[in-house]
């Protein structure tokens, strides 16, 4: 092909586009500066591609260098022409990735089955290339082998082409080190500049010969490949004697010739390193002069012990590739899979040891020219094949006559599990790649297990209880239902708080053990969380809402009964939502959520019970729905507003701010109470749209209000965690330019404020801006003491339940009192709530709460749109 075909390839493309990589104006830069593209060809690269299509046995072979608009090749085996358009080059995308690109047949390979190399000539069918790199950025060029036909390649093959594609590696570094030592010496000012640039191609050392006075410089690597210390100060005197006694003289007189005539050297020598190690290098050097004067000598140095055993691999191989059974044999054998190899008549030809390992196989049973049938027989007579012979060998013909590679798994007697894969040959026959993947399985079985069970119970987990749903709904009965039990632990949050997590596990999975006691046979019981469990049971539909009753019933019963955990008594309880279906009808969306809401029912009416999902509570979770449409409206059409108690000093009668609480104001029958909103926010997740509204309106309320006078907001535990209430926060106080001290957050003990979660993390970073953070409702939760130790409140409100005590109730008293104690110990504030009469008040100050707000102070009332404008307060007698 002449240069004139180039250009017709070109005008007959139509790949008008190609990859490139990112960094392509540097990769090409590279190759320019390089001084490889167009350099001619040389022995060396010859030597590599005729060895790679010999290896190989392909009648093409290349080594491509990949400019900006076209590939050049280096060396090529089988080709005429110089190069070729970059837009048809295959090695484009070979140099997009550090890894071999193998194309078994282009025709149908949707990247290449229209470029004209394939169409015609050469009929490019089979392509492998290695990427060629100086360093990782880089990938230059290409070391591939091509065939008109298709192909495949083992393991030990792209091993070989990737030693071959190293060794053509040194030798592109090869040339650049000689380019560097023949360029102008005035480029190198001083030895150090170029002593750097050696530095950067990987595994090549320097040296420098100072010539008045004497002095020898080593780099790094030249030391680490000498084996000695980095300190270490080579001598002229003895850096001989690191060479073998036998390159002594060679490496000597050519020193001595760079000297006296200015020749420079490039020699392959032994040495022996300071550890003793016999090693090959490749040591080159040149004089460099100033001034027409010799200055001094410089060189590189490279370790090329594995390139050397490479070639000497590539030797040997090419011996074996004139004796190709043997070489088949010498790869075979080197294989850590088992191989066997069939002619056209089903008669075994090549085979090596790790076959007859892998199958157990006595060695007078494998022999040239047995048959694949007989093989088969011999195996059956011993119980290692389990089938009928006839029928595997139709079905492997079969797929080997339409060009298929024919799969099979095998269970030997033993129990090892073995890997087939048998491939069809040129002319008929096949060759067969076997493996033992008795670990593969057995971790499969493992990982399988692991990824439907539940780590702590063995339960089934989520993933096989969503299975079982589907697989019985794929296999409906007309006469069958299905019965979904969720089952949900009483009391297990303060059973896990109370006494650890290490309990918490034990109480789970005696869980598991009690509920797997209450079922039948075939039924199912799944962990699907935390303290979440469900129960699936399939039965004729006549008798399923009773079974399903009874399975509830025992259910309770066993869980009432007490626990024995780590050596203490444990009693809890659990709720039981039950949802029936036939499973002709039923879909797995609508069964979950109807025995969801029988479980929320049980938990809201009677923990401990169980409820069955009927019409009535399809009413009524209608109603809920009703409710949470008005409630996620409300803020929209002004439904919602606010009114202010105010809060007192009981040690001087003022007024310290006011608390906001949230009204219905609408006028319609579907009002609702702030209890309701706030839980029918929580449960439908608009929580935080209605928390972000009374935040902005509470903070702009404190326009109306004394410069010293503080507004109390209430926080739902939902509206912490995300981050969203804190920007809420800075923005608002922004906008209405508040300082934040005038800000109370009130939360409940409700909040999770164990270790460091999200919401501990919001409520500091909160605190941090000067926002004060109260608890709310105190004394009425079980972690009111750890609430204390895990935050430092600004604020503590004692509830109300305890202020409005009678003056008989000694333990409420007590608890106010301990209470007002404490906060006083802690140098926290104290909020009395509820506050209704004058005893009430005297009590509440004798006992030395800091505020009090209720009724008898001062009612809830809005605060008038007018600046600076204050509620009418009961003043305190």
């Amino acid at each position: 092909m002449t240069v004139l075909a180039n250009v017709t390839l070109r005008q007959e493309s139509k790949l008008t586009t190609f990859p490139a990589p990112n960094n392509d104006a540097e990769r090409t830069a590279a190759i320019s500066e390089l001084g490889i593209l167009n350099s001619g060809t040389s022995p060396e690269f010859d030597a590599v591609t005729r060895i790679a299509a010999d290896i190989l046995d392909c009648p093409i072979a290349l080594i491509s260098i990949v400019a900006k608009d076209e590939q050049w090749f280096k060396s090529n085996v089988g080709l005429s022409v110089a190069g070729t358009p970059r837009e048809l080059a295959f090695c484009t995308h070979t140099i997009m990735d550090d890894v071999p690109l193998i194309v078994p047949d282009a025709r149908s390979d949707d990247r290449f089955k229209n470029n004209p190399l394939v169409l015609g000539e050469p009929n490019i069918v089979f392509y492998a290339g290695v990427p060629l790199s100086l360093g990782r950025n880089h990938n230059l060029g290409t070391l591939c082998v091509i065939d008109s036909k298709p192909r495949e390649l083992n393991d030990t093959q792209i091993g070989l082409l990737r030693n071959l594609a190293k060794i053509v590696e040194a030798q592109i570094k090869a040339l650049q080190i000689q380019r560097e030592l023949k360029s102008k010496t005035d480029a190198l000012e001083r030895s150090t500049s170029f002593l750097e640039q050696i530095k950067k191609l990987t595994g090549v050392g320097g040296w420098e010969l100072e010539l008045d006075p004497l002095s020898l410089t080593w780099t790094d690597e030249t030391k680490r490949i000498h084996e000695v210390s980095e300190d270490y100060l080579p001598q002229l005197e003895t850096a001989i004697d690191f060479y073998a006694p036998e390159a002594r003289s060679i490496i000597q007189g050519a020193v001595e010739s760079a000297l006296n005539e200015g020749i420079p050297w490039d020699l392959e020598l032994p040495l022996d390193t300071a550890k003793g190690n016999r090693i090959c290098v490749r040591a080159a050097g040149a004089p460099v002069y100033k001034n027409g004067t010799m200055t001094s000598l410089i060189g590189a140095f490279q370790d090329i012990s594995e390139q050397k055993r490479v070639e000497e691999r590539i030797r040997s191989s090419e011996k074996i590739a004139r004796e190709k059974t043997a070489s088949l044999l010498a790869i075979l054998d080197n294989m850590d899979e088992g191989v066997s190899v069939f002619d056209a008549n089903g008669r075994l030809v090549i085979w090596n040891a790790r076959y007859l390992e892998i199958f157990g196989k006595p060695t007078n049973e494998v022999r040239t020219g047995v048959a694949f049938r007989s093989l088969l027989e011999m195996e059956q007579s011993r119980d290692e094949f389990h089938g009928d012979i006839d029928r595997h060998i139709e079905d492997l013909t079969h797929k080997l006559q339409r060009g298929e590679t024919a799969a099979y798994q095998f269970q030997s007697a033993n129990g090892k599990s073995i890997s087939s894969m048998n491939a069809p040959l040129p002319g008929g026959g096949w060759v067969g790649t076997h493996n033992d993947i008795t670990e593969q399985v057995m971790a499969a079985e493992v990982h399988k297990y692991a990824s439907f069970h539940d780590a702590l119970t063995g339960l089934p987990n989520r993933l096989a209880f969503n299975s079982k749903l589907e697989e019985i709904e794929e296999k409906a009965a007309d006469d069958e239902s299905i019965a979904l039990l969720f089952v949900d632990l009483d009391r297990f949050k303060e059973v896990n708080d109370t006494n650890g997590h290490q309990a918490g596990d034990a109480l789970l999975t005696e869980t598991a053990t009690r509920l797997q006691g209450c079922m039948r046979k075939d039924d199912m019981v799944a962990r699907l969380g935390g303290d979440e469990f469900a129960c699936v049971i399939v039965c004729k539909t006549a008798d399923a809402i009773q079974v399903a009753e009874d399975i509830a019933s025992m259910v309770n019963t066993e869980l009432r009964r007490p626990f024995e955990i780590l050596g203490k008594p444990i009693s809890i309880g659990g709720s039981v939502g039950i949802s029936v279906a036939s499973t002709r009808e039923f879909s797995i969306d609508s069964l979950t959520r109807n025995a969801d809401e029988a479980l929320y029912k049980v938990k809201e009416c009677c923990r401990g019970g169980y409820h069955v999902h009927d019409t009535g509570l399809m009413f009524e979770n209608k109603a809920k729905k009703e409710n949470a449409s008005a409630v996620r409206s409300a803020v929209r059409c002004n439904v919602l507003g606010l009114d202010f108690q105010p809060i007192f000093s009981l040690n001087n009668g003022s007024c310290v701010g006011v608390e906001a609480l949230l009204r219905w104001r609408g006028t319609d029958a579907q009002a609702l109470s702030p209890e309701e909103i706030i839980r029918i926010s929580e449960e439908q997740g608009t929580i935080s749209e209605i928390g972000q509204w009374v935040i902005w309106e509470s903070i702009k309320s404190l326009r109306f209000l004394d410069e010293d006078q503080r507004v109390a907001v209430n926080v739902s535990p939902r509206q912490l965690g995300s981050g969203s209430t804190f920007d809420q926060v800075v923005w608002t106080l922004n906008e209405f330019g508040v300082d934040p001290s005038r800000l109370e957050l009130e939360i409940t003990e409700n909040v999770p404020l164990t270790g460091e979660n999200e919401a501990v993390v919001e409520l500091f970073k909160l605190k941090s801006l000067g926002v004060k953070i109260a608890l709310d409702d105190f004394g009425t939760g079980f972690a009111s003491l750890s609430y204390l130790q895990n935050f430092p409140f600004d604020r503590i409100k004692i509830d109300r339940s305890f202020v409005s005590a009678s003056s008989d109730d000694a333990l409420s008293l007590a608890i106010v009192r301990s209470v007002t104690s404490l906060a006083n110990e802690l140098s926290v504030e104290t909020t009395a709530e509820g506050i209704e009469t004058h005893e009430q008040l005297a009590r509440v100050q004798s006992m030395g709460c800091t505020y009090g707000q209720g009724f008898y102070l001062a009612r809830p009332s809005t605060i008038d749109s007018s600046p600076k404008s204050t509620p009418v307060l009961r003043p305190i007698a």
